[in-house]
């Protein structure tokens, strides 16, 4: 990437610099069970580069950015409780990211300059790694107590490699990349294994799944320069499944996730590299991204599910999935001044409450595992567990078809109740769980 590009990408990052922060013994090669007791959450952390970060160009604000490790989130939305800890870097290289564990080992704040050299980037972008380095002791934490720990790094180290073939013949971009792979995956493989030591010891209970790379060439560089280049994908890819084996031996459990095999024959469609039109870009898309998800859900969950963006322009109340189903009714959600309200029927009905209604004081009553929340339709308070508390939007009644419903806010009820709700606002989704 010309000096001018990483300008480019740093500068639509600089919204991300604050966004990116919100030893047990197995068997050899044996990852620790995943499972979270109830009303705990099931705690993801995502590490590594800006693929771990969700990044594509044109990227403007902290809420536009939807890559792999929000579609995990949502799957264990889907789950049940869950919570995300981001601290994907942009240009992190996989000497940048020893630097990092060192830092959260040690719970010392860090900058970019400590890390690697940032020289090359904007002083936007380097904002962004300046974040996520001083966020080192919040690192330490969040590892310590993962469920799961997801870590893409090296396609900085590789990234050079791919670009330095724009513009050449077949021949010379062939000579030129056979001459400099094996020495960078040595390297890439030797760094690779400190870091998953030192992680597996931050991160004592957590599966850790680490990626291999993609190419993000497509077959327009020409048939014999694609082939090799995918040959060396797939050596890498067997390179670190050697890494695994060699691990476990240690005691050191790892999953690899192959997403190079996945991204093979769709470079176009899951990546932005496109030298034709002059982006050098080599991101996934979105659909990339997504592709990405699925391979690290895999060894989580027995099915991923694709959770689709609702229409906020077709309707401004978002989409509510409670426990993990979504909500269907006939009585429409309604928006109120940024909040969401359902009838009151359908939020005992999905989270199972018990509800009381007393039509003379026109006030509803919730109670479920010991706790009780109370309000009264016009009122500008609620009560949970006797304790008034103020609300923004107050209940109401709504016409529904022939009928007067009570609607009443969601969150001030289920959070009453001691939900947890999450609002995803890139699907316009709100997720509820006990």
């Amino acid at each position: 990437m010309s000096n001018q590009a990483r300008r480019r990408s740093g500068a639509l990052l600089v919204a991300l610099a604050l966004g990116a922060v919100p030893a047990a013994a197995y068997a050899a090669g044996e990852q620790p069970e995943l499972s979270a007791p109830a009303h705990e959450a099931f705690k993801i952390v995502s590490l590594g580069d800006s693929v771990s970060l969700g990044y594509e160009p044109g990227v403007t604000r902290a809420t536009d950015i939807y890559g792999y490790a929000d579609r995990l989130y949502v799957n264990a939305l889907l789950h049940g409780r869950a919570e995300l800890a981001n601290y994907g870097a942009l240009g992190l290289q996989s000497a940048g990211l020893t630097q990092l564990l060192a830092g959260a080992a040690q719970g010392r704040k860090l900058t970019a300059d400590q890390l690697q050299d940032y020289s090359a980037y904007d002083p936007a972008a380097k904002a962004q790694a300046d974040a996520v380095a001083a966020s080192a002791p919040a690192l330490r934490d969040s590892l310590a107590d993962a469920d799961l720990v997801t870590l893409t790094i090296g396609g900085n180290d590789f990234a050079a490699l791919v670009r330095d073939l724009v513009g050449k013949t077949d021949a010379d971009a062939t000579a030129s990349f056979e001459k400099t792979f094996d020495e960078k995956l040595n390297n890439y493989a030797e760094q690779l294994q400190a870091n998953l030591r030192t992680l597996r010891s931050l991160a004592p209970q957590a599966r850790i799944e680490v990626a291999d790379q993609y190419s993000p060439v497509s077959k327009i560089v020409g048939d014999a320069l694609y082939a090799q280049l995918n040959a060396s994908i797939a050596k890498l890819s067997a390179k670190l499944d050697e890494l695994k084996t060699s691990l476990a031996a240690e005691g050191v459990a790892v999953d690899i996730v192959h997403i190079g095999a996945a991204f093979q024959g769709k470079e176009v469609q899951y990546t932005h590299f496109s030298p034709i039109f002059g982006v050098t870009d080599i991101h996934p898309t979105q659909a990339g991204y997504e592709s990405i998800a699925r391979a690290f859900a895999a060894p989580v969950w027995p099915e991923y599910t694709e959770v689709a963006p609702s229409d906020k322009a077709a309707d401004p109340a978002p989409t509510v999935y409670i426990k993990g189903k979504l909500l269907k009714t006939q009585n429409k959600p309604q928006l109120k001044s940024n909040t969401t309200f359902l009838a009151l029927s359908d939020i005992a009905a999905a989270t199972g409450a018990e509800l009381q209604w007393d039509n003379k004081n026109k006030t509803a009553t919730f109670k479920q595992n010991g706790r009780e929340v109370k309000l009264t339709i016009g009122a500008k308070t609620i009560v949970v567990g006797g304790v008034k508390q103020a609300l923004n939007v107050p209940a109401y009644l709504q016409t529904v078809g022939k009928e007067s419903k009570t609607y009443v806010p969601l969150a001030a009820i289920t959070q009453g109740l001691d939900y947890q709700v999450v609002y995803q606002a890139k699907l316009h989704t709100a997720f509820i769980n006990s």
